[in-house]
């Protein structure tokens, strides 16, 4: 995945940097550090992020370098989409209710990827008048 980053100076777009980027994990485990950027055009610059994992949370900060001042020296970002590859999946694939809980399949139809009881009002599993879902 490629990591983006557009920098300006003076609200100018920001050409002959030489930005590095710093990747953390949600619970603070560092796992790229000051990596070199690769310029695109035009202000915006790239990484190449190879061992991304799309069911994790990132926080992510590109420095341009000391020659940018105040606010336009860094960009910051998440990408907030730990599981949404997922929902793609979920959309493709089939789900059912059987037992009491609700099953979202992946697109081969049997693989399951995510399971939630089915309860009613009162807490009680159930497969009629679902009132609450719980994951598993």
């Amino acid at each position: 995945m490629n990591i983006i980053a557009f920098f300006t100076d003076a609200g100018t777009p920001k050409t002959g940097l030489s930005p590095t980027i710093d990747v953390w994990t949600l619970d603070g485990t560092q796992v790229v550090t000051a990596q070199a950027m690769t310029e695109t055009a035009g202000g915006f610059y790239y990484y190449d992020f190879t061992t991304y994992d799309e069911d994790e949370n990132y926080c992510i900060r590109a420095d341009g370098t000391s020659s940018l001042s105040g606010s336009e020296r860094y960009v910051y970002q998440t990408n907030e989409t730990a599981g949404v590859g997922k929902i793609l999946q979920i959309e493709k694939g089939n789900w059912s209710i059987k037992g009491n809980q609700m099953i979202f399949y992946d697109t081969d139809g049997t693989t399951a990827l995510y399971t939630f009881n089915l309860t009613t009002k009162g807490g009680s599993p159930t497969e009629k008048d679902v009132f609450n879902r719980a994951g598993v």
